[in-house]
């Protein structure tokens, strides 16, 4: 009998074996909202805009309750796209940023397996393809510029999509999709066909490709990404949806805003109506999320912070996942996870194998997804500006250059009550994570004192920069005067350092002056990169404080300081800043101004008198007398 039982129990287990094998491979559909707030939606408490069909698949899917993504766009797409840090691919902390050829995506791995893969609406993580059509449109766009050159990127089909109706910028209009301020071409693409004259709202183009992708490939296993471009500014809505809104809603932006998020919810709806009509929904896994938290226009609560802040309220995001042959339906989970944990979550729960990749930082959740188990993320990381930022299952820390913010995440979601001087060992370690973090990633940051391991002993030689400020009487602390002195064009990285030698003349003024890069025009707004908090040397000082060179006048210093804060894109200008306040003259030397990147290879931007970039400074009441000269470095003596 028992003989019996267990031939039956191996032909039950069998029989299984093959119906598995058998059965077809699930569909993914990815909707990915941009700078939708988690309250945003009336799914959740607070939520004052009706979502009913978001609201209806939260209900009917799982709800990850700790879903993280980054707090600006580009970071977001391209942690789905690869399961890797922002920072290993080159698109992070800032948007921007062109996804190397060499990184495995999530698309490549889907068609791998035999899936038809399709993207439809905003990609940002990387430039507009450069062919010939487009070169015609960037040349009328930027007539007035003659000199500016097309970049050139690879295109969202040489990253696994074998179809795409994308564009690539950030921001766009939404009538003509150029960008906000009205500048430069069109960004609109089928393939790498240039789809300039195409007229209509952006979404209707990405929701009515994304369905007729969907109806095209219903006998087939597809993966479906689709970026709406919907929340994100400027705010710009049709006149269909602005009637839809509720009419005791009057405040114009409040209005527009609130007509763009139930746009969204149509066009949501209006997808998963089409896997209805085609009878795929049972057998798709529907995937809803935002790329980051919303703007002031939107509502991120019950967090602190939004878009542009690593607080809760702009990474943590409203995230539902929907799978009715996968029992994945109804109910919650709170385990930590993220972006980053779609690329091998997703596959896994298609039971596909994995491609070849670079090493993920992305776990593999669906065991904990169906076994409702703890999850396997410990912890996410971020760096944004002037500090950077932990999130584990029950804390949340954030670290400035002179403080500590530690939040029990578990008792304080909306993180009102800084717990770090009663938790100093919590502290401790978290700030261990923190630097496992970023020392796996090589990340270069910004308001941190460099590792000692970068430190360098100075060496001009040759020709050296030599400025010149004079600092006339009534000046206050507060009054600066920024003297270019370089330029460079190509992009810089979140593990790049800025580094070079710098003394001063026995007649200059000890103090009161620091390089840094900056943005702007002379006599006009200058955004300096080095601001409080931030340009943090490997002698742990703020660069805006204006330090002191070590030792005597004549001495040359080494400096090194991390640039992740501003990274990806380019530092355009570069130049010394003097303060006012005391009365004086400055003479300042400067030498082997470069960049340092990760594998050990520098950029220059100032080495000798051929790279200097300075124009002529009128005397004023504050600063006279400016000098900007090159000498040689033997004239320079203790």
């Amino acid at each position: 009998m028992k003989h019996h039982l267990l031939l039956s129990a191996l032909l039950l287990s069998a029989l299984a074996s093959l119906q598995a094998a058998d059965s077809p491979k699930p569909n993914v559909v990815y909707l990915f909202a941009d700078d939708l707030g988690w309250s945003d939606i009336s799914a959740h408490p607070g939520g004052t805009i009706k979502t009913p069909n978001i609201d209806k698949l939260f209900k009917q899917g799982l709800e990850l309750k700790n879903f993280m993504g980054w707090c600006v766009c580009s970071p977001t797409r391209a942690m789905l796209l690869t399961g890797r840090h922002p920072f290993r691919v080159g698109t992070g902390p800032e948007t921007g940023g062109e996804l190397e050829k060499a990184e495995t995506t999530i698309a490549e791995g889907f068609k791998a397996n035999g899936y038809r893969t399709g993207v439809f609406g905003k990609w940002h993580n990387g430039d507009d393809p450069d062919t010939p059509e487009y070169r015609v449109g960037f040349a009328e766009a930027f007539k007035s510029m003659p000199n500016k050159q097309v970049k050139g990127g690879l295109g969202a089909n040489e990253h696994g999509f074998d179809e795409a109706w994308v564009y690539y910028g950030g921001g766009a209009d939404y009538f003509t999709r150029r960008t906000v301020s009205g500048r430069g071409p069109v960004s609109w693409w089928h393939n790498r066909e240039f789809r300039a004259e195409d007229k209509g709202y952006t979404e209707d183009f990405i929701v009515q490709h994304a369905m007729d992708f969907i109806r095209d490939n219903k006998e087939k296993p597809f993966f479906c990404y689709v970026p709406f471009h919907l929340v994100h500014a400027p705010l710009q809505a049709k006149e269909s949806d602005l009637k839809d809104v509720d009419p005791k809603v009057t405040d114009e932006t409040k209005r527009v805003y609130a007509a763009m998020v139930q746009a969204l919810d149509k066009n949501v709806g209006a997808i998963l109506a089409e896997l209805d009509k085609n009878g795929l929904r049972d057998n798709t896994i529907v995937v809803f999320t935002s790329d980051n938290g919303a703007t002031k226009d939107g509502s991120n609560l019950p967090f602190r912070g939004g878009k542009h802040s690593v607080y809760e309220g702009g990474t943590h995001l409203p995230t539902a996942i929907h799978w009715p042959n996968g029992k994945v339906a109804g109910g919650a989970w709170d385990g930590l996870c993220g972006a980053l944990d779609m690329f091998p979550t997703l596959m896994a729960m298609a039971d596909l194998k994995m491609p070849e990749t670079r090493p993920l930082d992305g776990k593999n959740i669906w065991p904990a997804l169906r076994d409702n188990t703890a999850s396997p993320v410990e912890s996410y990381y971020w760096s944004w500006h002037n500090e950077d930022a932990i999130r584990t299952a029950d804390w949340r820390m954030h670290r400035f250059f002179d403080h500590n913010e530690l939040y029990n995440i578990r008792t304080d979601i909306g993180e009102t009550t800084d717990v770090a001087a009663a938790n100093p060992e919590v502290v401790q370690s978290l700030v261990a994570k923190m630097n496992a973090w970023a020392n796996s990633l090589g990340a270069a940051l910004t308001h941190q004192p460099v590792p000692m391991k970068l430190d360098a002993k100075p060496g001009p030689e040759g020709e050296v920069l030599e400025v010149t400020v004079t600092v006339n009487d009534g000046t206050k602390p507060k009054d600066q005067l920024v003297v270019p002195i370089a330029s460079v064009e190509g992009n810089q990285f979140a593990t790049d350092y800025i580094e070079y030698d710098i003394a001063i003349a026995p007649e200059s003024l000890r103090r009161g002056f620091f390089y840094s890069p900056f943005k702007g025009n002379d006599g006009k707004a200058i955004t300096l990169n080095f601001k409080r908090g931030e340009g943090i040397d490997q002698f742990g000082r703020e660069q805006s404080t204006a330090p002191e060179v070590q030792g005597k006048p004549g001495t040359w210093e080494h400096r090194v300081i991390g640039l992740c804060s501003s990274a990806p894109g380019s530092l355009p200008r570069h130049g010394l800043v003097f303060k006012g306040g005391k009365p004086g003259t400055y003479k300042v030397y400067l030498d082997n101004l470069r960049l340092r990147h990760a594998d050990g290879s520098t950029t220059p931007i100032w080495m000798n008198g051929k790279d200097t970039r300075a124009k002529k400074i009128a005397d004023t009441e504050l600063f006279k007398a400016v000098q900007v000269r090159t000498v040689p470095v033997s004239e320079i003596r203790p």
